[in-house]
Formats: C-alpha cells, sequence, structure tokens
C-alpha cells in the first residue's frame, strides 16, 4: 500500500510539472513582448529623461514578473531535488539600487514610507546567485508592502565577517504567534478580520525560506500583532 501511495504520489508530481513548464511557456510569451518593447523605449534616445525612467521601472517590474514565472518552476524543482544554484559575481551597490527603485515606487503607490539603509563597510561585489538573492528580497518586501496599511518599510542591511543581513521591517497587521509557522507552509494565508483578503499565490514565503536556505542561509521573523513584522535573512556573501 506505501509503494501504490508512493507511485501515485510520484506520478502526480509527473503531471504537476508538466503542467507548470506548460503554464510558464504561456505567461511567458506575452511577458516577452512586454519587456522588449521596455527595451526598446528605454534605449530610444528621443526618450525624456524623466519618461526614460519610468520605462525603466517597467522593464525592471517586467523582470520581476519573469522572475515569478521562474519560481513556479522552482518549486517543482525543489521538490524534486533538482535547484541549480549559480555562484556569480554580483555588483551589490547597484543590485540593491535597482531592487530599491522599483520597492520605493511600490511604497509610494500603497501611501507608505520607504526606509533604507547600508553599513559603510558594503562591499562592492560578492558572490552569490544573483537571481535567488532578488528573489527573496523582493519577495519579503512586496509582502510587507502588502500587509501594511499604513507607516513605513524598512530595509536594513549589515555585514560582518563576510555575513550579511537582511532585515526588512514593517509597521502593518503583524503575525499572531500561533501563525508564524504556517505562514511559510504553501498556500497558506492569514486572514484578519476586517479586512479584505490579499491577493496573491500563497508561495511567496515558501519559496522564499526555500531558496534562502538553498543558499545555505537563514530566514527568522518577529511579529507583534497590531505592531509589524521583522523577517532577517542571513547569508554568506
Amino acid at each position: 500500500q506505501l509503494q501504490k501511495a508512493r507511485e501515485l504520489a510520484d506520478a502526480r508530481n509527473v503531471a504537476k510539472s508538466k503542467y507548470v513548464r506548460g503554464m510558464s511557456h504561456e505567461l511567458r510569451t506575452p511577458l516577452n513582448a512586454v519587456l522588449g518593447y521596455a527595451q526598446l523605449l528605454e534605449h530610444d534616445h528621443a526618450m525624456p529623461a524623466g519618461l526614460r525612467h519610468s520605462v525603466r521601472v517597467i522593464r525592471r517590474s517586467g523582470d520581476h514578473l519573469a522572475s515569478l514565472v521562474d519560481g513556479l518552476l522552482d518549486i517543482s524543482m525543489i521538490e524534486a531535488g533538482r535547484l541549480m544554484v549559480m555562484k556569480e559575481e554580483v555588483q551589490l551597490p547597484s543590485f540593491l539600487s535597482q531592487l530599491v527603485d522599483m520597492v520605493q515606487l511600490q511604497a509610494r503607490d500603497a501611501g507608505l514610507t520607504f526606509k533604507y539603509s547600508t553599513p559603510k563597510n558594503l562591499p562592492g561585489s560578492v558572490y552569490t546567485d544573483e537571481k535567488r538573492l532578488r528573489q527573496i528580497l523582493i519577495n519579503l518586501l512586496s509582502n510587507a508592502i502588502r500587509y501594511t496599511d499604513k507607516g513605513s518599510v524598512i530595509l536594513r542591511i549589515s555585514y560582518s565577517g563576510q555575513v550579511a543581513r537582511f532585515d526588512i521591517e514593517d509597521t502593518g497587521l503583524g503575525i499572531a504567534p500561533a501563525d508564524l509557522k504556517r505562514i511559510f507552509e504553501p498556500f497558506e494565508r492569514i486572514e484578519h478580520p476586517g479586512r479584505a483578503a490579499v491577493s496573491g499565490s500563497g508561495l511567496g514565503l515558501t519559496i522564499t525560506r526555500l531558496l534562502t536556505e538553498a543558499l545555505g542561509g537563514e530566514l527568522t521573523v518577529t511579529s507583534t500583532p497590531g505592531k509589524g513584522s521583522l523577517f532577517s535573512v542571513r547569508l554568506m556573501l
């Protein structure tokens, strides 16, 4: 009975992986068009400087959507134990500047204040998987904005002994102690009385934790209901 159950589960995983690959292809086709036209506009010399920045934000947001599509594949690959982690040189200040540009826009649209601080000893370049690190930070920052109605979202970075710590703090709804473990389970959503349900796939924190662990790091969270949450990522960079 156990063998049959395992064979059935394996067959379902194969079917799910095929579906995810097919859906990813369908999503990528229109997304590639958006990214292509954004790149053309960004390099158009007739584009006014003010609009050029907006187009650049569109392109970076499109890149983020592409990373979300890849996230669907990541879940399947992680479950199958086949996730590939790259190690490449990343220009950290430039990487963080691009990230902040996109997040500031999201926070402003949500009526929130975004604060960002880095240490003086932040290295110019590090070795890590740039794509995975971007996914981790964007997932956590987007969640902070999504679950904060007023106040601020803060990204604090510290660096010591080749270990970087990224703190994402918000003044949002907070998480009850009983729900702190549940938030990392796939498709789990925390409901807040009197507040409309938040859109999303319910996979963001699941992917974030798995990717952090795949990079050899640690993700922790502390939260006070009604006052906000603090997610911390520690990674060897």
